[in-house]
């Protein structure tokens, strides 16, 4: 099986139910073991998902929402339903975006905490599991006109587009064999939640045995039971299992996320085989992530031997808003297309050796009849550390003064401040003021072991 599904505790809602079942059909099609850790305890937070393959760990904030979405980093979320009418998602609590963030915290101290019980003691030194991903998850979808500001730290995606994103991204510096991926949910005290499980192997007709899915769904489809509210029956024929699954919500969206992900797959071998390996100074705008740590060969893997030198390639999507020179945040990469970006702009090293700051920027433009530009001067651009030291920018040293990006191309340009990092300070605050497509902050952590 590709997929194993386990939990804390049975999740209590039956969305919720209903997306995890969902969401592991349509990975349990792919090659490789996929991990669904749900509704468990770590920290002194209750976590919805966490998602683990071998090259990447997910943390997952899941939200049921059938209307728009609206939001930002700080601040309530609302869901606007069909005739208009706001309500507040989560009253009471923290924001999705911030709840994503103290569960990727409390997951990654236990980890690190925890590494010796499940890594050799030189892989333990090697993993660094601060690369994790943080998303925020909206099912069944995001609606088109729905406006969510985030920022690198955490990605927004659909339920739809989850296996899809799955399927591309990866968390550097994480590698981990199937023994060491399966240690993960036992130290947490997690189970084998049997009845999901049972179902992926029983319920589903693989395709090589379905030989023709129906060309029409019905209209409605009931709710969802969950296994152990089945009542008995007679076995039935592989067929038949599989035309009763298509008539559930459940069915249908494993359906179509599996045909997703078998089409994404034949669409990279085809680039694959169309084009040689991409270099890191080559366009990837459908793979690179907002919260990508990358460094070295293609998108990460590979950290910078000069250990005052960060390379995380860590970018921000902008696409324009409904009013006359608003934009809005959106991911990178895997986005549906009404949410593609429009404008990339990617930090991609921070140089603090000796006694200068060099901040090297790619901009990815991708409009078709109009040029966008980045100034690398100090009126747009402050730096300042956590110790509050504040770091201009010389204009005088930036190269170029301005990024400019003609139509579907890529500049790139470093900005140079000319006097030496705080080595006392634990991180550098890069904030984009203007870009002139919104503000954008990038925290960088500094290595103080630096000579």
């Amino acid at each position: 099986m590709a997929v194993q599904v386990w939990i804390g505790e049975k999740p209590e809602h039956p969305n919720e139910r209903r997306a995890i079942v969902s969401l592991a059909n349509g990975l349990d099609r792919l090659e490789g073991l996929y991990l669904i850790l749900a509704n468990f305890s770590v920290g002194g937070r209750n976590i919805d998902l966490v998602l683990i393959k071998q090259d990447a760990i997910f943390i997952v904030e899941l939200k049921q929402c059938d209307g728009k979405i609206f939001g930002d980093v700080n601040g309530p979320w609302y869901v606007e339903s069909a005739n208009g009418e706001r309500k507040r998602l989560n009253p009471g609590r923290k924001n999705p975006y911030n709840q994503v963030i103290s569960y990727y915290y409390s997951l990654i101290n236990f980890l690190n905490e925890h590494r010796s019980d499940f890594l050799s003691a030189q892989k333990a030194t090697s993993v660094d599991f601060r690369t994790c991903k943080r998303v925020v998850v909206i099912a069944p979808t995001i609606q088109e006109g729905s406006q969510v500001e985030t920022d690198w730290k955490v990605e927004l995606k659909g339920l739809d587009e989850l296996p899809a994103y799955l399927v591309t991204e990866r968390s550097s510096e994480i590698n981990l064999s199937e023994e060491e991926m399966l240690a993960i949910p036992q130290l947490l005290h997690c189970t084998r939640w049997t009845e999901v499980n049972s179902l992926l192997a029983g319920v589903m007709p693989r395709w090589e045995n379905a030989e023709a899915l129906p060309t029409t769904l019905p209209v409605a489809a009931p709710a969802l039971s969950t296994p152990e509210d089945l009542p008995a029956a007679p076995a039935p024929t592989v067929w038949a299992r599989g035309r009763r699954a298509l008539t559930t919500w459940t069915g249908r969206a494993a359906v179509l996320m599996g045909t997703l992900a078998l089409v994404l797959a034949v669409a990279l071998f085809a680039l694959a085989m169309r084009r040689s390996p991409t270099l890191a100074d080559q366009a990837a705008s459908g793979i690179v992530s907002t919260s990508q740590a990358a460094g070295g060969e293609g998108f990460g893997g590979v950290a910078a031997q000069d250990t005052c030198v960060w390379k995380e390639f860590q970018s921000v999507g902008r696409r324009r808003g409904a009013q006359p020179g608003s934009w809005q945040n959106v991911g990178v990469g895997g986005n549906a297309p009404a949410l593609q970006p429009e404008v990339v702009v990617t930090l991609e090293e921070v140089n603090y050796c000796q006694d200068t700051i060099k901040l090297t920027w790619s901009v990815r433009n991708n409009l078709d009849d109009e040029n966008v530009a980045l100034p690398l001067t100090a009126e747009n651009i402050t730096v300042s550390d956590s110790l509050l030291n504040s770091y201009q920018i010389d204009d005088a040293k930036s190269l170029p003064l301005q990024i400019s990006a003609a139509p579907r191309s890529k500049a790139r340009g470093t900005a140079i401040v000319t006097r030496p990092a705080n080595l006392n300070a634990k991180s550098l605050a890069i904030k984009i003021k203007q870009m002139p497509f919104g503000e954008a902050t990038w925290i960088v952590p500094i290595n103080s072991t630096v000579q």
